[in-house]
């Protein structure tokens, strides 16, 4: 039952032709990141990201806001549009239980958020490749850790929007609570960190990426997967008593 509910929101996904602006919005941005680094390698500390922590600047670029916002819009059409319109119903007139969709529509926002990160990790070596030759392979193994270490709060983020979508009413209203959260989070991140450290998930969307100089030590390193871990456990309860409550 769970692949079938799998390969039907992976259909519906395929329909929604706005999704695939994020390769040409991402690529563009990646691109543009890699001529200012060229072009003037010493305004805005862009040679320190020249050469080998190019791909360090392009997730910070993706986690900054695109990323997260695709994600939302993913997360809206999924649940929030199909809500309106009454499409939720057909899978659980089918026989399907309300979790087993949540698990399926979780699964698939999932998916599509480990393709867009991966494709940001190929884009921005290759453009690096071009830019700077095998110099781009010289910190690998630094941002090959980022990489990996913000793959917690990337699926905490996508729980999040889940969670959040089964309280708003139609897509509009997602994409407006989502834009208004990312931004306040993105002011706190950069200018109260010290204060949020230890109860926002979101902080560690930039200190795994080394946003605005922050350094990825092992404290930061396990309080942030502490911190995830449990926000991913909160959200699954919040996600399985919404579903409880609510009129699909």
């Amino acid at each position: 039952m769970i692949t079938r509910l799998l390969n039907l929101q992976f259909a519906r996904l395929k329909r929604q032709k706005l999704l695939y602006l994020y390769f040409v919005v991402i690529t563009a941005v990646i691109i543009s990141n890699g001529l200012q680094c060229t072009g003037s390698p010493d305004d805005y500390g862009m040679g320190y990201y020249a050469g080998g922590r190019f791909p360090t600047m392009c997730m910070q670029s993706y986690i900054d806001i695109i990323g997260p916002l695709f994600l939302s819009f993913i997360s809206a059409i999924l649940i929030c549009g199909e809500r309106a319109n009454g499409m939720l119903k057909q899978p659980l007139l089918s026989g399907a239980s309300k979790g087993q969709l949540l698990i399926a529509k979780t699964g698939s926002i999932l998916a599509v958020a480990f393709l867009y990160f991966s494709y940001v990790i190929i884009v921005s070596m290759g453009v690096g490749f071009l830019f700077w030759g095998s110099r781009v392979f010289r910190h690998g193994q630094e941002y090959l850790l980022q990489m990996l270490l913000l793959v917690f709060p990337q699926i905490t983020l996508v729980l999040f929007f889940v969670l959040l979508s089964l309280y708003m009413s139609n897509i509009s209203s997602m994409m407006c609570a989502s834009l208004i959260i990312l931004l306040v989070n993105n002011l706190f991140s950069q200018f109260f960190g010290a204060y949020i450290l230890y109860v926002d998930f979101m902080y560690y969307l930039y200190a795994f990426s080394e946003y605005n100089g922050v350094a990825l030590t092992h404290g930061i390193i396990v309080s942030g997967i502490t911190v995830n871990i449990i926000t991913e456990m909160l959200l699954v309860y919040g996600i399985s008593r919404r579903a409880k409550h609510m009129h699909m």
